[in-house]
């Protein structure tokens, strides 16, 4: 009963703190103005409009109904959007896409909008360098994607997943905030070693703060999900979840619905989650200063946001491409790097969920060991 006390005692200390209640709130504000934002911005379809297209096949034909539109200008394409085309803004999202704007769209015809999907592919697998083997899983997989697309509305989990992207900053800034005392704030305050020469001072006490650490994290990443979800849910509605993934990334050959992967990426960032909260909690004991644990996870979040790998440099773009905000943003959509792991070949997010469970044991494995060389008496 002691124990539970304890561990109540210690999620108080998280949910009540000031500063962690200042960043979740920030963080939430600036979540939804965001959301607010983009919404304003995207050109205004309603669902009743949209669903005049439900049903209908993305192809020559569906094409040729948006030529009157369209006019060429110095080599690329302009399409004029009135009350008489407002449905069909999600299907010119779809092909131009894949087209772009800088080329004569009118001259589009049958489908020579797959054949250009194709060879953007196809030309994205050379640059990255894919061997023959990955090249035929890749072909295996586009197989069973089902063409010509066929389009129904699907707005609101669009929107959701295309915000997973940003998601995995958020949850690691508070994590960052929340997190990196856990372990260090009784030192800065003096109090340590009377805590460490304690009754429950050893394995308990550090396995009742891990516990805590991770219980406060997952429940705001879920906050976090909600101030997104909420607002895209009223607007949009959240029909549209057994839709092709590809009517939203035309590029992934993977023959998943927009529902499998909300899912996944739901899966993805509660364990990035765990992840960031376990290598934070990690770093407060080892270095018991929470300045030193922000400062060098800030640090990391820069070196995140600005570094990436050239496609000539396969190994260390496979390794680089694991971490938590690179498979939110690049999996399976236009990096197609395999991941070859006992003879096996496994998409990103495969790889990805174990090496994210594995190392959040391995740091609570390590920082049980480091605490306990803390203790008075050891």
């Amino acid at each position: 009963m002691l124990l539970i006390t304890l561990y109540r005692y210690e999620l108080k200390k998280l949910f009540y703190a000031k500063v962690n209640l200042i960043a979740l709130a920030g963080t939430i504000m600036m979540i939804v103005f965001l959301v607010i934002s983009s919404i304003s911005e995207i050109q205004p379809v309603s669902r009743e409009a949209a669903k005049e297209l439900d049903g209908r096949a993305v192809d020559g034909q569906l094409i040729g109904e948006l030529k009157p539109a369209m006019k060429v200008e110095n080599g690329s394409t302009v399409i004029k959007i009135n009350a008489e085309y407002e449905k069909y803004v999600p299907i010119i999202d779809v092909i131009t896409s894949v087209t772009g704007y800088d080329r004569d769209l009118t001259q589009l015809q049958g489908t020579e909008f797959y054949d250009l999907r194709e060879q953007e592919m196809n030309k994205r697998i050379e640059e990255q360098r894919l061997s023959e083997r990955e090249k035929e899983f890749w072909l295996s997989q586009e197989a069973q994607v089902s063409k010509p697309f066929v389009y129904h509305y699907h707005s609101g989990p669009a929107n959701m997943l295309k915000s997973f992207q940003a998601l995995g900053f958020f949850i690691l800034l508070l994590s960052v905030v929340g997190l990196s005392g856990v372990y260090a704030r009784e030192t800065s305050d003096n109090m340590n070693q009377l805590l460490l020469c304690s009754r429950y001072g050893k394995k308990e006490l550090y396995l009742i703060k891990f516990g805590a650490g991770l219980t406060w994290i997952l429940a705001v990443a879920m906050l976090v999900v909600l101030a997104i979800f909420i607002p895209f849910s009223y607007v949009y509605g959240m029909e549209g979840m057994e839709e092709m993934l590809q009517l939203v990334k035309p590029f992934s050959m993977l023959p998943y619905t927009l529902g499998h992967m909300l899912a996944l990426y739901m899966g993805i960032y509660l364990l990035a989650a765990v992840l960031y909260a376990s290598v934070t909690m990690l770093l407060s004991v080892i270095t018991q200063n929470h300045l030193a644990v922000t400062c060098g996870l800030l640090g990391y979040l820069l070196f995140d946001l600005f570094v990436e790998f050239p496609d000539q440099y396969g190994l260390l773009q496979r390794i680089w491409l694991l971490r938590p905000n690179a498979v939110l943003m690049n999996t399976g959509f236009s990096n197609y790097r395999l991941i070859h792991l006992a003879g096996r070949l496994f998409f990103n997010y495969q790889a990805a969920l174990i090496i994210y469970a594995l190392i959040s044991i391995t740091a609570l494995l390590i920082g049980r060991k480091k605490y306990h060389k803390l203790q008075v008496g050891n």
